[in-house]
């Protein structure tokens, strides 16, 4: 019920009477949003209270769309009422009419339209939105997550209300992703993007549940643990990353060699960024002069991940790379221009990409990958998700923090330098020496026995 209080105005204390009610709040789903709004009504007198109330009720009805009694509003909304009974008692009424007299009733109270979505059109607004103050990468996840869900939905189920998905629904596509051969993690991680998709949809009031919290979290341990590499591992990775590719095996002409061999030194370069900096491979191979200062010889950006929160890293350069960097030809004048020129327009991902090409410097160095995150049948692997390997390109993140840990330089510095907003995020970049950890035993005390 509306109440009205009285606000502090001009001097002789004659302010205006304020209006105070509550309105629905989406977020809570409960009536517990406060309204404050002046009535404009002054004065103390009986009378001027009197107005100030009823102009606040007035505010309250609006805002919560109350159709008063007796008028013509009144009577096109009992009519719709009525007509909704007869459906119901003629075995006619369902959710898609449920929604039309919905729909009717909006319109009569606020002359409103009823916002209305499919799983399929709010998947795709949703989409339109994130992608305003999203990283592309970020995108990527969220589309490849959304198609997934409403390809399992099908061409029927995918343009129905949002409501009309329900948490056994949910459940049953879970499991398909883990039947298919996915981790934990990302079947963990598919589930996360279709929740946020709802928690927006109930934020707008388009649907009162979302049919993913209900679900109990799965086991995540057979998911694929990165593993970082030794000092010498990541010598012989730039050792034969500076070789160029083929070399000896095919004919080339004097340019094609200098150009393999630029692209051989941008390799060794970037192993030697990630290595010492911790950047990811897109932010590593796209590096750019404007983020390097090699006078205050310190690297400065906003990596990709962390570019909607503005997350900055600044890390000082540490000798090798500095000397790397110094060495370097600056081909152009702008600021931003990169330092890996050829490296920077190399996609990532592709078969010809930056991630498959360190893995054949990978072996050509004799550097294992590791452990596949599943076993390969010879017949029976088709439609079971990519294999992952404990190592890869990112495990020179993973090298980083960990030699900085074995290091004995703190974990806020250590989160500071790799960007990590959580203890539990970092602790899984971090890894143990096991040299040092067996020096560590050999300091124990030994046992004397008598």
């Amino acid at each position: 019920m509306a109440s009205i209080k009285k606000r502090p105005g001009t001097k002789d204390g004659n302010g205006a009477w304020q209006a105070q009610f509550y309105v629905f709040d989406p977020l809570t789903g409960k009536f517990d949003k406060q309204v404050r709004k002046s009535t404009g009504i002054k004065g103390d007198g009986p009378t001027a209270q009197k107005k100030a109330l009823a102009k606040a009720i007035e505010f309250e009805r609006m805002a919560l769309g109350v159709i008063p009694a007796g008028t013509d509003q009144a009577q096109k909304a009992k009519a719709i009422l009525a007509s909704a009974v007869e459906n119901i008692e003629r075995d006619k009424f369902t959710p898609l009419t449920a929604r039309k007299y919905l729909a009717e009733l909006l319109d009569v109270a606020t002359g409103e339209e009823l916002a209305t979505f499919t799983v399929e059109t709010w998947s795709a607004e949703w989409i339109r939105r994130k992608a305003r103050d999203s990283s592309p990468a970020t995108i990527t996840r969220y589309t490849s997550h959304t198609d997934a869900f409403l390809e399992w939905l099908g061409d029927e189920r995918r343009k129905k209300p949002l409501e009309s998905v329900t948490t056994a629904m949910v459940r049953t596509w879970r499991e398909s992703l883990q039947d298919a051969g996915r981790a934990g993690k990302t079947v963990q991680s598919y589930l996360k993007d279709i929740g946020a998709v709802y928690r927006a949809a109930i934020r707008e009031g388009l649907t009162h549940f979302n049919p993913v919290t209900a679900l109990e979290q799965i086991a995540t341990d057979d998911s694929q643990d990165r593993k970082p590499f030794t000092g010498a591992e990541v010598a012989a990775l730039m050792t034969a990353a500076a070789k160029p590719a083929e070399a000896g095996k095919v004919k080339r002409t004097p340019e094609q060699e200098a150009a393999a061999a630029k692209i051989a030194q941008e390799w060794r370069g970037l192993i030697l960024v990630a290595a010492f900096t911790g950047l990811r491979l897109g932010d590593a191979s796209k590096l750019s002069w404007a983020a390097v200062d090699l006078a205050g010889k310190k690297i400065t950006l906003i990596p990709s991940k962390t570019k909607r929160k503005k997350r900055e890293v600044c890390i000082p350069i540490q000798p090798d790379l500095l000397a790397y960097l110094e060495a370097v030809p600056i081909t152009s004048d702008k600021p931003d221009a990169p330092v890996f020129p050829v490296l920077s327009k190399t996609s990532i991902g592709a078969r010809a990409g930056l991630s498959q090409t360190f893995n054949k410097i990978m072996s050509n160095a004799g550097v294992d990958r590791g452990k596949p995150s599943r076993v390969i049948e010879e017949g029976k692997d088709k439609g079971k998700g990519r294999i992952t390997y404990e190592r890869g390109f990112h495990s020179l993140r993973h090298t980083f923090t960990s030699w900085l840990r074995n290091a004995g330089v703190s974990e806020e510095d250590r989160m500071a330098l790799t960007g990590h907003s959580t203890r539990e995020s970092h602790a899984i970049y971090s890894h143990h020496d096991e040299a040092a950890l067996r020096d560590a035993i050999s300091k124990l005390t030994s046992i004397t026995e008598s």
